[in-house]
Order: C-alpha cells, then structure tokens, then sequence
C-alpha cells in the first residue's frame, strides 16, 4: 500500500514562499530508520504524525508528532506543525477548533482563528548573554560567513526544550539583512553545542511592519539556511518584545528574510512560558510514496 503525502507552504499565504514541508499522517507508527529514509527523500523537514484520539464532540483532536530533517530527528519545529495542523484542520470536521500534539518537547497546540490562519502555542525559549570569550568566537565565526562586515552586538545562547544548540545574535539596524551574502559553512565550527545561528535586527522602519527581522543557518542539521523558522522565534518573542518595550501578551511582526521569506505574528505569553505563533499556510502538493523503505 502507498504512503500519501501533502507539501505545504508554512508561515505564507502564497505558493512556493514560506518553509515547506512534508506532512504524512499514518494510524500506526513507522519506524524510526523508515521515518529517517522517507525524511531524506523528500524536503528540509517531514512531519510525521499518528493519530491517537478525537474528541467525542468533534471539538479537539490528538496526535503524535515527530520532525526529521534529511539528516536527523530535531526536537522542535514551527513550520512542520503548522503545515500538520493546515493539512488536518482541512480534514476535520468544523467543530473541531484544537488540535493537540503530542511532541518530545512536550503538547503543543494548534488553533484555527476566525481570520483563517492558525495559532501555534509553543514553549518559549531563554536565551542568557554569552560569555565574553564564546560571544567572541560566534563574532568571528560569523565574520567567516560574509565578505560584509557586520555590526554584531548582543549574542545570547538559547536554553530550554527545544533550544539547545541556539544562538542568536542581533545585527546593527540598517545593514540590510536580507542582502547579506553568507556562507553557513564555517558555522560547523560551533557545532553541536551552537551549531543553529539566528540573525536578527530591527525592521526597516522603527515602529512600523515588520517589528523586527531574521535568518536561520543551520548546515549541522543538513539545512544551511532554513526559510522561516517557527522555533527561532519562541526565543525571538520574548528577546524583542523586552527590546521593543512591549507588554506581556502583545503580538509583534515578524518576517524571516529569506529567499522565499515568510511572516509571522509572535506574542510572549511571560506568565505561562509560551509563545504564541500566528500564521498561513497553503498546500501546493499531493502525492503518495508507492513503496517504503
């Protein structure tokens, strides 16, 4: 029997912009090396979930869900959930306003919104100010990275569920972030323990959309740049909601300013330790896997 797949666009209301990924929802687990060759195969990430339970009155749905990349199995993805809870919420009766999942990073939650997009509810991630002499080794690697001289300012570790292995680091505004060449290659340097950098610096125009801006490189995990990265900003909420003098619970603008380039709206929910994810999303494949491996 054949395997059926869906390719979504993530964090984009717009074909072949966004992340893409790969969704397969199956009644029974595979097995992890079949989850590991299906992964290579297709794109940067698969989503592969079980279903586990609905809710008698339709109104939530249950599943477990796992990530793989073409290399390895990561604990934590935004646009692969979103891309899952796009392609169920098209499958479930309209009662059925939640899905819950059921992940290695703990139950994460999707909501349909009556815009039309949907509301991931993530774990936040914590970032503590690297040391003086790890902050000057990411500076110098990332310099390795671009023939641009870059400002590099605050260079911060990521922590928590999910965020290990993180680094963000805010450029100086006005550098023009999205044109920067950059070759993630010395990053392999950092890795494992900081082999995922983020990028970050304010929008164009203070105060204005998007609140602020981002790339993510992470060559370890077999994706040099990732285009929108659902996981980067649980720890970018927080860091730019406290950077813009926001308060707890307002949503911010965010866009991630690769090729393809996608946007999100982000709110740091402080009491409760979780971000909030907002965002499209639009199938642009079907298809189905005659054989497994």
């Amino acid at each position: 029997m054949g395997l059926p797949y869906t390719v979504v666009d993530a964090f984009t209301p717009t074909a072949f912009a966004g992340n893409p990924a790969s969704v397969i929802i199956t009644d029974k687990p595979l097995q992890d090396e079949q989850m590991q060759l299906i992964a290579r195969f297709n794109l940067a990430e698969t989503a592969f979930l079980v279903r586990k339970e609905i809710g008698k009155d339709g109104s939530f749905a249950r599943l477990v869900l796992r990530w793989f990349t073409p290399t390895v199995e990561i604990p934590l993805c935004g646009h692969a959930t979103l891309a899952s809870a796009y392609v169920l919420f098209s499958q479930l009766p309209p009662a059925c306003q939640t899905i819950k999942f059921d992940t290695k990073s703990g139950q994460l939650l999707a909501t349909r919104l009556e815009s039309g997009k949907i509301q991931l509810e993530f774990p936040a991630g914590t970032l503590t100010l690297a040391s003086g002499e790890v902050a000057a080794q990411v500076k110098n690697v990332i310099q390795q990275c671009t023939t641009d001289g870059l400002e590099i300012g605050y260079v911060g570790l990521g922590h928590g569920a999910g965020f290990d292995g993180f680094v963000l680091a805010e450029v100086a505004s006005g550098t023009g972030l999205k044109d920067i060449p950059f070759n993630p290659g010395p990053l392999m340097q950092l890795a494992p323990q900081h082999g995922i950098l983020v990028l970050t610096s304010p929008g164009p125009t203070w105060g204005q959309v998007p609140d602020f801006v981002s790339r993510v490189f992470s060559p370890a995990n077999g994706i040099p740049e990732d285009p929108v990265t659902g996981a980067a900003h649980c720890m970018l909420a927080p860091y730019w909601t406290k950077r813009l003098g926001k308060k707890d619970g307002d949503t911010i603008t965010a866009r991630q300013v690769s090729a393809r380039g996608g946007d999100l709206g982000v709110a740091w929910d402080q009491k409760r330790g979780v971000v909030r994810l907002i965002g499209d999303a639009v199938v642009v494949h079907q298809g189905e896997l005659l054989s497994l491996p």
